[in-house]
């Protein structure tokens, strides 16, 4: 059940916003205000505090609170990682679908980078939040592991922040509203395409990431994933599944054991497009053909995959409805945030994409 403070802080949030109480107006003294809505002192200040911190209205000492003049468009932080110009990072794609949702929703983006939001002192940071009015954080970290310091900072401003392409992890770790990919459901959704393709054989390449969830295979631990290959109908030996470093010649050499063996996989499951690409090009040097020899699946539609020859067929991730639920969730925090407490983790659509790079296998 909502809480008093929360229902206060929503109606007042309301009234602000649809202007019915207009930009500059003072509200009655606080004594006042509480009895009308008939609230408690100390809950009214709860539900204050919170629309300060969001920049809806000013608290000047012996004047009084007013609607702040600049509450009819919100600004919200983006904290981006180093690096995320880079085309691999997905937070050039998350970056680019936030800005476009914001243009269409006006409101405004102050992007920065975390190093630097760091390197701040907190009341330098404190500063940055009242001066730019500040009303949301998006903290994009690359699809890596939340740090401990940046995920201190940003709690230290009390304001809604949310992870828009998250790990299983970082809820834990943040505090904060965490978007991600229900990875498992995902790879389970291209393992039973393959498997509605008629392969039975398929190897699947995973990277071995000590950013994200150690041990994890998107999703699953090696002894589920081999229940799921049984369960399923796939042959499940062990040697059809491989954990990788994000090294080229160690793909390399996993691949070509697969392929030159007794028994070669009829297709092959890549922990991304990008793994995918490079097994395209060792494959294309084999002289093997795809998809008449071996079929090749990915996973986050990275962009080129399609003009890959053959284009891969790959689990899309969306990324751009990442970046728009984010604001979306910050469009409306007092469904969610509750200071001091965790969100609940919310998982976002992904779709898989058929194109030429699976066929069913040669008999």
């Amino acid at each position: 059940m909502e809480r008093k403070k929360d229902q206060i802080y929503g109606q007042l949030k309301r009234s602000i916003l649809e202007n019915l109480l207009s930009p500059g107006s003072r509200l009655p003294r606080e004594v006042e205000l509480a009895k009308n809505l008939g609230v408690g002192h100390v809950t009214l200040r709860s539900a204050l505090a919170r629309l300060e911190a969001e920049g809806l209205v000013e608290r000047i000492r012996s004047k009084g609170t007013f609607v702040a003049e600049h509450s009819r468009r919100k600004t919200y932080l983006m904290i981006l990682p180093d690096g995320a110009e880079n085309l691999e990072t997905p937070s050039r794609y998350i970056a680019a679908g936030v800005d476009e949702y914001a243009e269409e929703k006006a409101v405004t983006i102050e992007r920065c980078p975390a190093s630097l939001f760091t390197s701040f002192l907190p009341r330098e940071r404190e500063e940055i939040r009242k001066t730019l009015r500040i009303s949301g954080v998006i903290v994009e970290t690359g699809h890596t592991r939340i740090s401990p310091h940046l995920a201190a900072a940003v709690r230290e401003l009390n304001l809604p922040a949310v992870i828009p392409h998250g790990l299983g992890s970082d809820a834990e770790a943040s505090g904060f509203l965490v978007l991600r990919t229900d990875e498992r459901a995902a790879f389970s959704e291209a393992y039973r395409y393959l498997a509605k393709m008629g392969h039975r054989r398929v190897a699947g390449l995973f990277l071995r990431l000590s950013e994200e969830d150690p041990g994890m295979l998107r999703g699953f631990t090696r002894r589920d994933l081999l229940d799921f290959l049984r369960y399923n109908g796939f042959e499940a030996a062990r040697s059809l599944t491989a954990e990788v470093p994000n090294n080229s010649e160690v793909i390399r050499e996993t691949v070509r054991r697969w392929l030159l063996g007794p028994h070669p996989p009829t297709a092959i499951l890549c922990h991304s497009d990008r793994v995918a690409m490079r097994v395209y090009t060792l494959i294309r040097e084999m002289n093997i053909r795809i998809p008449g020899q071996v079929s090749v699946m990915g996973y986050s539609n990275y962009p080129g995959s399609q003009l890959l020859l053959p284009p891969l067929t790959t689990i899309d991730t969306l990324l751009k409805n990442c970046a728009r639920l984010a604001l979306e969730k910050l469009e409306s925090p007092e469904e969610w945030f509750r200071p001091g407490t965790t969100p609940a983790e919310v998982f976002t659509p992904y779709r898989l994409i058929e194109r030429k790079s699976v066929v069913p296998p040669v008999a």
